[in-house]
């Protein structure tokens, strides 16, 4: 796993606006584009979080929630996360 922050933003301000373009749940789009921004800021690299901690540290990350959690360590997996190739 050693994806950069801005590699993870951007997958996810992707996602958003697929998300968007579907017609999907508003919240839903904010809560990807919020955790976006919110991963930029992170001091450390995402993936090392994740990789020291697993998916419970990244939890703990404001802006970050349980499914997105679990989406993004997903995504660190691999590439082809259906979590973010679903719209």
């Amino acid at each position: 796993m050693n994806h950069t922050n801005q590699e993870i933003s951007r997958k996810l301000r992707e996602h958003a606006t697929k998300l968007a373009n579907h017609g999907d749940n508003l919240y839903r789009v904010r809560a990807f584009r919020q955790a976006a921004m919110v991963v930029l800021a992170l001091p450390q690299e995402l993936s090392v979080l994740v990789e020291t901690g697993g998916v419970r540290a990244l939890e703990r990350v404001p802006g970050v929630g349980k499914s997105l959690a679990a989406t993004i360590t997903e995504y660190l997996k691999s590439l082809n996360s259906t979590g973010f190739n679903a719209a």
